[in-house]
């Protein structure tokens, strides 16, 4: 996981845009727990979760 923080870090300087779209109730409990749980930013955990699914499907 260390890794993934200083990637993470090293992406902070791209500029932040707002996206929009809907999840599932128990999808954002579990979020919420597992950034709480690994004291992990929500929107961090967001865009890292996005990039590595994308990734993984060419994209």
């Amino acid at each position: 996981m260390p890794e993934q923080r200083d990637q993470a870090a090293g992406e902070a300087d791209e500029e932040r845009v707002l996206i929009s779209g809907r999840v599932r109730a128990s999808v954002r409990k579990r979020l919420r727990m597992y950034a709480a749980a690994n004291d992990e930013n929500l929107q961090d955990l967001l865009d890292r979760a996005i990039d590595e699914y994308l990734k993984k499907r060419g994209g």
